[in-house]
């Protein structure tokens, strides 16, 4: 049974085989729902494209059919042409926000091409965008269509006669201020404090002009195109040097020769903190300039701690903790009117807190004090210290950081068992339960000598 079933088949296979032999292939094929003519690239929309902002843009287009192997269709001849009236509707369609180009900053090299009988594509035609007349800060819609054709068979397809091509900026949002370099400045003062010192992310360094006159300025080569939102400027940190720069003017630059102002500030405020400053629209540059036509002291010179540029997320900043304004509202003992416990809090690592180091009835340990912050203060994240500057082995060693928000409750934010005794360098603490208030105690409990008195650099929080 099973061979008789096999024998079928086979015969059935063989009789197939014959019939379709005896049939010649037709000359060509024609499938009419696929003959229609379109613009290459428009199968991918929106096709988008990085512009290397130091050299004209290239994109190539032609025109071809599908449907059919016979390509005697005749010549076709199609026009082809930008149409930025579509952009509007696009963005409307799709939920997007691309700009339109300006005007005179693309062109085709011509507005038609031709398909040639027996083929089935055309000849190129080449867009081309000039970047230094367009704003890359932000992304273009260019449509480009068929506009007509000279073909009665093979017609346009509406879907794709027409190419959105999406244009952004070849551009970075990182300021990577390791790669910048110096594109000149009005002056530097001397040896330790050039130019590339403003973004060493250094707070402790600077740039510092000659001393010869406002204004002053400085020029950086970023050494990237850059999408800029706004700058981040810290000024010089020792609370007594006050020639803070005030009349501040951003410039910025594709090519370090032709600059645009993007900011003007009048009257910069001239705290020591993390300043978050904010362009009235992105932009993208090479180059950036600085200029300080005065300054808060009326000095001849100025100086400038760190300067960087951001873009997408604004940065948070510094919060001022407006230490100039805080009020001592007890302590242990204080040596004395030049030895207060306001010295902590005024801005200056060489004054000194010194508690009491004679009188048994004041001295011993522990030392204290609480501070009053004028209004309540977010959580402390942590606490910058300046031992006093000169080594005389009484450094705290066991202290306590509390704080609270009626003077009364206090809550432990940080318990230091063993405080370093470094003088050299700034020490950072982080808090172990930072929350919010406004009286701040500190409690000397021990230090490194075990003497009856000890004494403080500097306390800043953050």
């Amino acid at each position: 049974m099973k061979l008789t079933i096999r024998l079928f088949i086979g015969a059935a296979i063989a009789a197939f085989l014959l019939y379709s032999c005896s049939e010649p292939y037709a000359e060509s094929i024609e499938l009419e729902r696929f003959m229609y003519l379109s613009l290459s690239g428009s199968v991918d929309n929106p096709v988008v494209k990085k512009i290397d902002l130091d050299e004209n843009f290239t994109f190539p287009l032609n025109v071809s059919y599908g449907g059919t192997t016979n390509y005697n269709q005749g010549e076709i001849v199609a026009q082809i042409a930008p149409d930025v009236s579509l952009v509007s509707a696009y963005n409307e369609e799709n939920n997007t926000t691309y700009r339109t180009l300006p005007a005179g900053s693309y062109s085709l090299n011509k507005t038609s091409v031709t398909i040639e009988d027996g083929k089935n594509s055309s000849d190129v035609v080449t867009l081309t965008v000039d970047p230094t007349k367009v704003n890359f800060a932000y992304s273009y819609l260019l449509p480009v269509t068929i506009q007509s054709v000279t073909s009665e068979k093979i017609p346009v397809n509406d879907e794709f006669k027409t190419l959105y091509l999406v244009l952004e900026g070849n551009a970075n949002m990182q300021a990577n201020e390791h790669l910048w370099t110096v594109a000149g400045s009005s002056s530097v003062w001397q040896n330790g404090f050039e130019v590339e010192k403003a973004w060493d992310l250094d707070r402790k360094t600077m740039w510092h002009s000659a001393l010869n006159g406002m204004p002053q300025w400085f020029a950086v080569n970023m050494n990237d195109y850059k999408f800029i939102d706004g700058f981040t400027w810290v000024n010089r940190q020792d609370v007594n040097q006050h020639a803070l720069p005030k009349h501040v003017i951003f410039e910025t630059s594709m090519d370090g020769e032709n600059w645009n102002q993007v900011l003007e500030i009048e009257a910069l405020p001239n705290n020591r903190v993390l300043q978050v400053l904010e362009l009235p629209e992105r932009v993208v540059a090479k180059y950036f300039k600085v200029t300080m036509l005065s300054n808060w002291a009326n000095a001849p010179y100025t100086y400038v701690a760190e300067v960087s540029t951001w873009a997408g997320e604004k940065p948070s900043g510094d919060y001022d903790w407006e230490k100039n304004t805080w009020q001592i509202l007890d302590y242990s003992s204080q040596w004395g009117d030049g030895w207060a416990v306001s010295n902590i809090f005024d801005g200056d690592k060489n004054s000194t807190w010194h508690s009491e180091p004679f009188d048994p009835a004041k001295n011993g340990m522990p030392q204290w004090f609480i501070v009053d912050m004028m209004k309540p203060r977010p959580a402390i994240k942590g606490f910058l210290i300046w031992n006093r500057q000169s080594d005389r082995g009484c450094e705290p060693k066991h202290v306590v950081f509390s704080i609270s928000s009626d003077g009364e409750t206090w809550t432990v934010i940080l318990d230091l068992a063993q405080m370093s005794n470094d003088n050299t360098v700034e020490l950072d603490y982080k808090t172990t339960n930072p929350v919010p208030g406004r009286y701040l105690k500190v409690e000397v409990k021990t230090n490194w000598a075990g003497g009856a008195w000890t004494y403080f650099g500097e306390i800043t929080p953050y």
